[in-house]
């Protein structure tokens, strides 16, 4: 029963990457041919990022969980498909939206990669503390590295990722520690419980 239940969540799973594949190679060329190189460029890492992504949860022994790789699928098609391409980024606090969703998911990102360095033994003997604060860290530092990434971007292809306000950054920056903050409580929460037990 717990078998054909996995294979049930990695089948949607699948389903979900093959759709925002479709969708994401569907809008780059249409945005290619419309002359919108910029987008249709960013279109094609993304394509290159799903790839790469898929390939991984096939071949890797180290495959992301079904939940974090449909979360990342997701949040590709919203980020690209709906924000760059479908023009969300204009609806006023999307992007703080999108920003505080990426912290959450980078958490639990913290939390896996957790688990696989020191492995589960060694994750159950450390503080309920310690595990909030490397969350809480980890996705803070990932979300400066991601404004560091749009700085490049802006800077070397011509992206507009962070306009012109400097306040942008930094609130993007806190959005991402508020979604970490948030990860931090559920895992913690939800290790304790399972400890416990």
């Amino acid at each position: 029963m717990e078998s054909q239940k996995n294979t049930t969540v990695k089948n949607i799973v699948r389903i979900i990457w093959w759709a925002v594949f479709l969708i994401i190679t569907a809008w780059s060329a249409y945005m290619l041919f419309d002359g919108r190189g910029t987008k249709a460029f960013m279109g094609l890492l993304t394509i290159a990022s799903l790839i790469v992504i898929g390939v991984w949860q096939r071949k890797s022994r180290y495959a992301f969980p079904d939940l974090f790789a449909g979360m990342t699928y997701v949040f590709i098609f919203i980020a690209v498909g709906l924000g760059t391409f479908g023009g969300f980024y204009s609806i006023h606090h999307f992007d703080d939206f999108l920003h505080l969703s990426s912290g959450i998911w980078i958490g639990y990102g913290a939390w896996i990669l957790m688990g696989l360095i020191v492995g589960d033994n060694l994750v159950k003997q450390l503080p309920k503390f310690f595990i909030g604060l490397y969350i809480i860290v980890f996705a803070l530092a990932v979300a400066g590295a991601w404004e560091l990434l749009e700085f490049a971007g802006d800077k070397l292809f011509h992206f507009t990722a962070q306009g012109r306000d400097p306040d942008d950054t930094m609130f993007d920056m806190i959005d991402g520690l508020i979604g970490g903050i948030i990860a931090s409580i559920f895992i913690v929460r939800s290790h304790s419980k399972q400890t416990n037990k």
